[in-house]
């Protein structure tokens, strides 16, 4: 048995289907799913740019590196001066990723 068995008809003009196609679109979600989370009150965000995933993946590397440097630095009482110009480098190209991509 369907959980979703009520149907309601729906008229646009072209302009508004136009309007709806681009907001499926830019959501990433079906038609239906889209109006779905619109009747109940959720907001609809964009899909997240193609980038975002590498961008993810490179701060969470950056982080991952923070972490060992700051457990290193914890242990013996310093890092390594190799280890900190890795850090900066890593931290220069994230930023400069976020610049031009953002």
């Amino acid at each position: 048995m369907r959980k979703r068995n009520h149907v309601i008809p729906v008229r646009l003009n072209t302009k508004e289907l136009r309007f709806l196609e681009e907001q499926v679109e830019k959501s990433g979600l079906s038609r239906e799913e889209y109006i779905r989370s619109i009747v109940m009150g959720g907001e609809v965000r964009a899909r997240p740019c193609e980038h975002h995933t590498e961008l993810l993946r490179k701060v969470s590397g950056l982080c991952n590196n923070a972490n060992q440097l700051a457990h290193v630095a914890n242990g013996c009482g310093m890092a390594g001066e190799e280890n900190i110009r890795e850090m900066l480098r890593m931290t220069k190209e994230t930023w400069r990723l976020v610049k031009e991509e953002w």
